[in-house]
């Protein structure tokens, strides 16, 4: 009796080429960055899916592929967002120990990772009402989240003494305001990269906030 040997054969094309999943989503991020810089230009209510399609080289139909309205857009990038400010805030706790080097390291962090992922990210300015309640209400539970994690870090910094004691709610909202604001000026072409702006921001805000420690 002859015995047969299994041979595993490779994957196909060598694994080189994502798999389709891979690729929708890829091409789903893409369309997000894109309409991110046409509402950027033009405001979120004044740029059509047509603008967006023509922008992407595809046809509108094509673009139903991947997005139904300009409002799940919104949402998506809104998403990439709160992404990225998990991704910072990981980031920082992995890097230091030290409450106050922790709030530094996720400014920079995140306002590098929201300025390279959606380039110009004026859509999030766009208030969380133009999105109907199926995606404003997930947006505000993030924003939620967000902000307990926010406030926690500013008290882990006040209980070691350095930053005064205050309330952490208007701390957060006094240095997220000016890094939120950073959406309605900012463009990939200006003379500052993203993490040139997040390194002189994070100063700004530490110092700001060691200021206030030693007025205490």
């Amino acid at each position: 009796m002859t015995r047969t040997t299994s041979v595993k054969r490779p994957a196909r094309w060598a694994d080189a080429v994502p798999p389709r999943e891979a690729q929708f989503e890829t091409k789903r991020r893409a369309l997000v960055r894109e309409a991110a810089r046409a509402f950027g230009r033009r405001g979120f209510h004044n740029t059509s899916l047509e603008e967006i399609a023509e922008a992407l080289g595809v046809t509108k139909p094509a673009l139903y592929r991947y997005v139904r309205t300009k409002h799940e857009i919104l949402y998506e990038a809104k998403t990439i967002a709160f992404d990225a400010g998990a991704e910072a805030r990981k980031a920082a706790f992995a890097a230091s120990e030290d409450p106050l080097e922790r709030l530094r390291l996720y400014i920079v962090h995140y306002i590098n990772l929201v300025t390279s992922e959606l380039g110009s990210y004026a859509v999030l300015a766009e208030p969380v009402t133009s999105l109907p309640p199926e995606y404003a209400d997930p947006i505000r539970g993030r924003m939620r989240e967000a902000d307990r994690a926010l406030r926690d870090m500013v008290q882990a910094a006040m209980d070691a003494g350095s930053i005064a004691p205050g309330d952490p709610k208007l701390m957060v909202a006094f240095f997220m305001g000016a890094i939120n604001h950073i959406a309605r000026w900012y463009t990939p072409d200006g003379p500052l990269t993203g993490l040139q702006i997040g390194e002189i921001f994070a100063g700004y805000v530490l110092n700001g906030l060691r200021g206030s420690a030693g007025a205490g």
